[in-house]
């Protein structure tokens, strides 16, 4: 049996990861992501908050060695899907103010705009199946106090969501309208 050849090895399938394989993959390229971890179940157990900050059900024990050669097990999930199953996938733009200089804190703007970025934003979203969603109410109320006070802050449409789409294949990416399909192999132990 003669080894796979692959121009491509993309390490991680949380954001970073998807985000490149599909490129290179889009670009032409056969692509493997390689994964730690497993699908993390769905049974809805990983939004059960006993299990998942209490007990540390879905942490892996794995030690690593600190700077000084000490034996460490920090609180890392290895899973396919990376850290953004997590964190609720919260992954908001930046905005315009964002990318200027900053004198007061001593930082200097950014060497691109916002609108630089908006079609990577835009093609991301799409793909992903983001929506944007309404803000819970107390975090509506909050804001809206805060605005009545004019303390300088804006609300802006930032609460994102994914919509649902059911795990068919763990090939990446998802499926494309155009004839050719990226070769891209997905593999986790």
């Amino acid at each position: 049996m003669s080894p796979q050849q692959y121009d491509a090895i993309v390490v991680g399938s949380g954001a970073g990861g998807a985000a490149a394989a599909y490129k290179l993959a889009l670009g032409g390229l056969r692509v493997v992501v390689l994964e730690k971890g497993d699908h993390l179940p769905t049974d809805g157990s990983t939004l059960d908050i006993r299990r998942v900050v209490h007990q540390g059900e879905f942490l892996s024990r794995e030690p690593w060695l600190d700077g000084h050669g000490r034996r460490i097990v920090p609180e890392e999930h290895f899973n396919v899907g990376g850290k953004t199953k997590w964190y609720g996938a919260a992954l908001l733009r930046f905005a315009e103010s964002e990318f200027a200089p900053d004198a007061a804190h001593g930082c200097r703007g950014w060497p691109l705009a916002l609108g630089e970025l908006a079609p990577y934003y835009e093609e991301a979203e799409r793909l992903l199946g983001v929506r944007f969603i309404d803000n819970e109410p107390d975090l509506a109320r909050i804001l809206a106090h805060l605005q009545r006070q004019s303390s300088g802050w804006d609300s802006l449409p930032t609460s994102r969501r994914m919509a649902p789409r059911p795990r068919t294949s763990t090939a990446l990416p998802p499926p494309l309208t155009s004839r050719a399909r990226p070769s891209v192999r997905f593999s986790h132990n």
